[in-house]
């Protein structure tokens, strides 16, 4: 089995637990009229049952500017988990969130949108490296890095799984929850991407969720 194989096989066993936890606590959600359960199913497939609120957290862009749960506030916001040595999954992940953000973009849907690349490794990926890694993608993406403890508190609130493994030739790697998550302008995890992300799809999911969510008022 070669290094990719290896690599891919747990984080696909990853994001398949993920989801099937997902999948879990939806079903076990009152649907009757409850925002989630009067929802069109195509906003249901990417929509939480329930928003949730997210613990205080301070990190750093890749600007060293300081970045905590105020600044999710005013702004829709998408944010991927993951980090700069990822060999696959990450900079797949990126490359469709460039796709997404140019669709919305051309479409004037893209001016209140924060695209967030949270790093998983801290100690490897610095803020001077992360911004040319994200520049190449948008140069607006905004890359946090800081204390694993900080970004642990962000990312328990937001159901996102990481493990670190080291092979018997010594390559180490992270596996991750590869799906996209909602942020909205109130600062809450409303929904999540799944993967394959696809940018026109993802796109038009978003903006069934937002729409959804803001003429509804939840």
């Amino acid at each position: 089995m070669t290094t990719r194989r290896r690599l891919l096989v747990p984080s696909l066993l990853l994001v398949m637990a993920g989801s099937l936890l997902a999948g879990v606590w939806v079903s076990q959600q009152p649907t009757a009229r409850t925002a989630w359960g009067s929802a069109p199913p195509e906003v249901q497939a990417v929509m939480w049952p329930e928003p949730r609120p997210l613990a205080d957290f301070s990190l750093h862009t890749q600007r060293k500017e300081t970045f905590d749960k105020d600044s999710l506030s005013g702004h829709w916001n998408l944010l991927f988990f993951g980090y700069m040595g990822c060999p696959d999954v990450c900079p797949m992940s990126l490359h469709a969130l460039r796709g997404m953000h140019d669709f919305l973009d051309s479409r004037g849907a893209a001016d209140d949108l924060q695209v967030i690349f949270v790093s998983l490794d801290p100690d490897n990926d610095t803020p001077d490296e992360m911004k040319q890694y994200l520049d190449w993608y948008h140069e607006d993406f905004i890359g946090l890095h800081g204390p694993l403890d900080e970004i642990e508190r962000m990312a328990s609130a937001m159901a996102i799984k990481h493990a670190e493994h080291i092979d018997e030739s010594g390559y180490r790697s992270i596996d991750h929850t590869a799906s996209v998550m909602i942020v909205d302008p109130r600062g809450r995890v409303v929904g999540a991407l799944p993967p394959p992300l696809e940018p026109q799809r993802m796109a038009e999911r978003f903006q069934r969720l937002r729409g959804h969510l803001e003429s509804n008022r939840i």
